[in-house]
């Protein structure tokens, strides 16, 4: 793994994480795969060669899981991680009156805490990482707000805030966002 790029890819369960993480093995890269379905996570896992990924259950939202995450995968990977790609998300809609709180709380929790919390959990390991990069999902509803996905949009639109915020910011270590 000397040699070998690396990357850790939250909601690797499916969708756009799991497509990544297919992309990155096929390209050589050792993978990190972390969601917090397990069935998902299993199903990803077995789509990747075995010797070029690790894999853990979490749950975005919990700082202290994603510490322990870091932890486990920079003990395998030699303490580097040249991609971080937070990608987690959840897409729950509905007019912000007729929203229940806890699914309000779900979508802020996971789509822009669980950013937040990946970028400072990872960020030892990107720094001491040349040319590491973050990368940030987000989506037409961070550039565009759309009726009945005002939370949502809320959340996407706070990611590409934070992300070019932090590119700046990062820039002192070397490490790109985006």
């Amino acid at each position: 793994m000397a040699h070998q790029k690396i990357a850790l890819v939250t909601g690797a369960g499916s969708g756009i994480g799991r497509a990544t993480a297919q992309l990155f093995a096929e390209r050589g890269w050792f993978c990190g795969l972390f969601d917090v379905n397990p069935k998902g996570l299993e199903e990803t896992a077995a789509l990747l060669p075995e010797g070029q990924r690790i894999s853990m259950v979490f749950d975005v939202r919990d700082r202290g899981a994603w510490d322990r995450a870091v932890e486990s995968f920079g003990t395998v990977t030699n303490r580097r991680m040249h991609v971080l790609f937070n990608n987690a998300g959840i897409g729950k809609g509905g007019l912000i009156n007729e929203m229940k709180q806890e699914d309000i709380e779900l979508v802020l929790d996971v789509n822009l805490k669980g950013v937040i919390n990946g970028v400072n959990a990872a960020l030892p390991l990107l720094r001491e990482t040349p040319g590491a990069r973050v990368v940030n999902t987000a989506s037409v509803a961070g550039v565009v707000g759309a009726a009945k996905m005002s939370i949502y949009c809320a959340t996407k639109f706070g990611v590409r805030g934070l992300t070019e915020a932090l590119d700046i910011e990062f820039a002192r270590y070397g490490i790109r966002v985006t």
